[in-house]
Parts: C-alpha cells; sequence; structure tokens
C-alpha cells in the first residue's frame, strides 16, 4: 500500500502556513464567521435579555464554530450557559435542560473530563426516561456517551452495556443517520477482542457518513480515526496508516491548524510509524503533535502529557537522551498536574 506521507508532510507545511497567516491581521473584507455569529449573539442578547431561551440557537452554533476552531474549552463555556438558560426557562425536569446537558458532556468528553460529563448524562437519562418513548433517538446519545465514559474508565462490562443499548435504539431509527452509537460498540468489540465485528461496524459507519456527508467530513475523519486505531491494536501497523493519514488530511484542512483532533491524528500517525520502525517519521509527527497542542486551548491537558511520553520513548529508542529526558520531565509535570487537579475534582463531586 503506498503511504500517503508526502500528503501529510504537506499538511504540516500548510498547517505551519496557518500559524503564521494567524499572527497576520485578517483582510477587512474577508469577515470572521465566528466573529459574525458573536454579533448575532450579541444582538439577541440585546433584544431579548442574557437569559432569555431565544438564545440557545445562537449560544449553540457559536459552540460549534468555537469548536472547530479548537477552542473546546470555550465551547464547553458557550454550552454550560445554555444549560443554565435552559434550566431557568423550562425547568431542570424539561426535555430541552436533558438537551443541553447531553451537549455539555460531549464537550466535556471532547476534552475528557469525564467527571464533569458523567452526572450531566445521568440527570440526562433520568430526564429523557420519564419524557420520551424508550426508543427515543435522545437516549442513544446518552447512552452512546455513557459509554465512552466507561470505557475510559476500564469498566468494560458497562460500557458494553450502554453501547449496545445505543445501537439498540439508534437500529430503530435509522432515519436519523446517526453513527456515534456503532462507533461506540465497535470500540468495545475491539476491547472484546472481536476484532471482525468492530471492523464491520466501522465499515459501516465509515460508508453511512460517506454516503450522507460527502467523503471531507469531520464524521467522515472520525470514523478513519477509530478504523486506524483498530488496525494498531491488531498491530496491523501498515494497514493502520491509510486510514490515519486521511483522517489527518480531512481534519487539517476543515479544522482549525491547532484543533486537538489534529494533534491526535499525528500522535495516532507517530504510533504507527514507530511499530513500522520508521523512527524519523515518528519523532517529527509526535513533535508536531506537541506544537499543535502547545499553541492551542490544550496546552496543559492529558493530551500533551501522553504525546510527550511517547516523543520521550522514541528519542531514547533513538540515543537522543538528553532531548528524551526533557520530553519525559515534561510528560512527568504535565501528567502529575493532571492527577492533583483530578483528584481536587473528585473532592468536589
Amino acid at each position: 500500500m503506498t503511504s500517503r506521507l508526502p500528503a501529510i508532510m504537506t499538511l504540516i507545511g500548510f498547517c505551519c502556513l496557518a500559524f503564521a497567516a494567524a499572527a497576520e491581521p485578517a483582510p477587512a473584507a474577508t469577515p470572521d464567521p465566528t466573529d459574525t455569529l458573536r454579533r448575532a449573539l450579541a444582538g439577541e442578547e440585546s433584544q431579548q435579555g442574557p437569559t432569555s431561551p431565544f438564545l440557545l440557537p445562537a449560544l449553540e452554533q457559536l459552540a460549534q464554530a468555537r469548536w472547530r476552531d479548537g477552542d473546546l474549552a470555550e465551547a464547553a463555556a458557550l454550552r454550560r450557559r445554555a444549560l443554565h438558560i435552559a434550566i431557568g426557562a423550562f425547568g431542570s425536569g424539561s426535555a430541552s435542560a436533558a438537551e443541553a446537558m447531553t451537549a455539555l458532556a460531549q464537550a466535556d468528553i471532547d476534552r475528557r473530563r469525564y467527571l464533569d460529563a458523567e452526572p450531566l448524562l445521568i440527570a440526562a437519562a433520568n430526564v429523557l426516561t420519564d419524557s420520551v418513548a424508550p426508543d427515543h433517538p435522545a437516549l442513544a446519545n446518552v447512552f452512546a456517551a455513557l459509554a465512552r465514559i466507561a470505557m475510559a474508565r476500564g469498566s468494560l462490562t458497562s460500557a458494553a452495556d450502554w453501547a449496545e443499548q445505543a445501537a439498540a435504539i439508534a437500529g430503530k431509527n435509522l432515519h436519523q443517520r446517526a453513527t456515534e452509537p456503532l462507533l461506540v460498540l465497535a470500540a468495545v468489540r475491539a476491547a472484546q477482542e472481536r476484532y471482525e465485528e468492530s471492523e464491520a461496524l466501522l465499515r459501516d459507519a465509515l460508508a453511512r457518513d460517506r454516503e450522507h456527508y460527502g467523503g471531507e467530513a469531520i464524521a467522515v475523519a472520525r470514523d478513519l480515526t477509530q478504523l486506524g486505531n483498530l488496525y494498531l491494536r491488531r498491530r496491523r501497523y501498515a494497514d493502520a496508516l491509510a486510514p490515519l493519514e486521511e483522517a489527518a488530511a480531512i481534519e487539517g484542512h476543515t479544522l482549525a491548524p491547532e484543533h486537538p483532533l489534529v494533534a491526535d491524528d499525528f500522535y495516532d500517525l507517530g504510533l504507527a510509524y514507530d511499530a513500522l520502525k520508521r523512527p524519523d517519521e515518528a519523532r517529527k509527527a509526535l513533535a508536531f503533535a506537541i506544537k499543535l497542542l502547545e499553541c492551542g486551548s490544550e496546552k496543559n491537558s492529558l493530551r500533551l502529557g501522553y504525546a510527550e511520553r511517547e516523543l520521550a520513548r522514541v528519542l531514547r529508542a533513538a540515543g537522543k537522551t538528553q532531548e528524551a529526558e526533557n520530553a519525559s520531565a515534561d510528560s512527568k509535570r504535565i501528567l502529575d498536574n493532571a492527577e492533583d487537579e483530578e483528584r481536587e475534582r473528585e473532592r468536589q463531586v
């Protein structure tokens, strides 16, 4: 299989140019879509007041824009504000509040802040169980998210239960075109070492998303990333390269250059190149992932800690002892701080 490495190196160059361009003032004739959304929200606030439920669509649009820009923290803050408005306007037991809880929880999952996401999802599940049909697609979203959290915590039995419920509901709502239940069930099946079933689920999701969104959609990149990670898990490293490189190319052109998902792509590519005994490419991919994270909103996140740790391992194997020690020290500092923060959050919960 032909590697897409030249395209990926071109993508790195593109991203570097984008970083440089970001420092330049934008041409006056080219309005920033995010600024347009901010002005629209400000206009709604001046007309309706800061707690009006009429702000909810504008808040969600801006949250999605900030997510695409790579600012996951601001996206979460906007959805947190939307949740407060929904509760104030409709009550904590309303479907609108449950929808806002689910949206905020997803933002927290994207940031790997599972302690924040889980209580929101449990509350949303309780509300929806009492107010909608058992096969309502909103429940599939909640159950799939709970499965993701259980997977992150290593609770495979709970993850399988949630994922199977989500997939069963999605199977009754094919018109919704939601593929997240398929993806989370695929992740569970991979963890159970039921690899063929996992791959079949992923290819089903990929075909659906390509048909619905086109080949350059973020949803397609998400599917490709998970397929590549499945091949990594199975030690089919050469097979992993094509989906991982395609995902990196898609997200590199559709998301902000410093987006954490783009960094995740290069982290995964670094693992694949290292497993294929291509240490220079592994080092470049991991170093670029670190650069993206340091330039974005996740500069002290678990993502960065793990990337520094993998880079240290690759550098040490290449005999670059001092560089490896520096990366290892950075990794330890970041991961220790994250562990301390997590313990503090557990005490607060």
